[in-house]
């Protein structure tokens, strides 16, 4: 068989059947692939119209500020991916009233977790040495007005953010995407108009990056609840915790693991600013942007197929699951091409990305390629567990890795001298062990299932 031949009956593998299912999945990758690509040219072009906006060690403090503040995320205890499946689960079995109640429980839900938090960050923020916090010697107020501006901004986000969730779990993935490519571009535009007349002002990178999309959020809720999700649209009435106790179930697995995703980004960048400086954050951070492009890209897949595996797993169809990840872990592979060559266009991109502000040691480059291509075939079976609902062990394997992290990360740096690879050794380590133990469990998962 030729080369050509070969190539064909692969391509042939990846793309699937005809069955309906798979249709929609296809779809909706074709379009998000348009949509999440432009986003991503978007969040490239942020980075070096940031840098014009600020000097390299502010803006490693800003990207560690926005980090910390962005554990607002996981407060809604997972209720964000539980309503996806729950949605995706009640869509399938045509059951639209406890769709009502899911979507009216987890608004009333994320208000009441909020409105608490940002009544003591307000009391609490202007008695804080934020400085200190983030070892830095920037002007007190400056700071404290940025750190407001991106808790407002991200609480706002917090509550609003059910809608995407919807959207993914009645799989229009791409309106989702279409909703993140506009909260992504219309930050773009005052800081390229008027960035040169607010130089080293964190305080306005703040007020376009985190409150604009806010605006662009608020504007899709109330069009897509007063048209296509009028049947679904929260209501007071329908608010009912205790009939909602299974996405709520559901919800606190998601939200471990969440919280763990979260405390290990976070954390690693604060490490990086207290260990080594801003500037070293920039590089770590930049280079993290640069290798992360590739599982985005991959992502886009993946997301498609989340609400999917949960309407097939509510149908009992394992033969199509099967197929899935089959193929799935196919297109995986075929990611490993691109991150060899992210490898070696690595320094003539970066030159023309961010010029030299930003120089990339080859080491880290190496090791952050080496994260990405197991993280290739971690999501795959991620977002198989995920679909189905199964996340117990996620949870627990999650909270064992964040314990275990920083103390790790330090001994590599205090007493291995690692230096910044110390980091990336680590996470190579948890995304190992993390990858064994998914591909076991989904094995278990889908055999019983099939027996019961």
């Amino acid at each position: 068989m030729s080369i050509i031949q070969s190539a064909k009956k692969y391509w042939r593998s990846l793309i699937g059947s005809d069955k309906a299912l798979t249709g929609k999945v296809n779809f909706n990758i074709a379009v998000s692939f348009a949509l999440r690509g432009i986003s991503i040219i978007i969040s490239f072009l942020i980075v070096p119209y940031s840098l014009k906006l600020l000097d390299t060690n502010k803006y490693g403090i800003w990207l560690a500020i926005s980090s910390t503040v962005s554990w607002i995320s996981i407060l809604d205890i997972g209720l964000a991916n539980g309503l996806r499946n729950k949605v995706a689960e009640y869509i399938a079995k045509k059951e639209y009233d406890q769709a009502k109640i899911a979507v009216s429980s987890t608004y009333a839900i994320l208000l009441l977790i909020i409105l608490p938090i940002a009544i003591i960050f307000s009391i609490a923020a202007p008695f804080i040495n934020w400085n200190s916090v983030f070892k830095t010697t920037l002007d007190q107020k400056e700071l404290l007005y940025t750190l407001i501006t991106v808790f407002t901004g991200l609480s706002f986000q917090f509550i609003l953010k059910p809608i995407s969730s919807i959207l993914q779990g009645d799989q229009k993935i791409y309106k989702s995407n279409q909703i993140q490519l506009i909260c992504n571009f219309v930050p773009l535009i005052p800081i390229i108009l008027l960035g040169k007349y607010l130089q080293g002002s964190m305080f306005f990178l703040a007020i376009a990056q985190t409150l604009l999309p806010v605006i662009v959020l608020l504007i899709y809720t109330i069009i897509l609840f007063r048209n296509s999700y009028a049947d679904i649209a929260p209501s007071i009435r329908r608010i009912d915790l205790k009939k909602s106790k299974s996405l709520f179930q559901l919800s606190i697995a998601f939200f471990i693991v969440q919280i763990a995703g979260v405390f290990l980004y976070s954390t690693t960048e604060i490490i990086v600013a207290r260990e080594f400086g801003g500037g070293d954050v920039a590089i770590y951070v930049s280079l993290y942007k640069y290798y992360s492009a590739t599982s985005i890209i991959l992502n886009i897949v993946l997301a498609t197929y989340w609400s999917a595996f949960t309407n097939a797993f509510a149908l009992n169809d394992i033969d199509w699951i099967r197929s899935s990840i089959t193929k799935l872990v196919k297109i995986a592979a075929l990611f490993l091409i691109v991150i060899v060559l992210q490898v070696l266009l690595a320094g003539p991109v970066f030159k023309i990305w961010v010029g030299d502000k930003i120089k990339v040691p080859f080491t880290l480059s190496i090791g952050m390629a080496v994260y990405f291509s197991v993280t290739m075939f971690t999501l795959v079976y991620t977002v198989v567990l995920n679909g189905t609902g199964k996340v117990k062990m996620q949870s627990i394997i999650s909270i064992i890795t964040a314990v275990l992290h920083i103390p790790v990360v330090l001994f590599f740096i205090r007493y291995l001298h690692l230096g910044l690879n110390s980091i990336i050794y680590a996470s190579i380590l948890w995304t190992v062990i993390q990858v064994i133990l998914w591909k076991k469990e989904i094995g278990i998962i889908l055999i019983l299932k099939q027996i019961n």
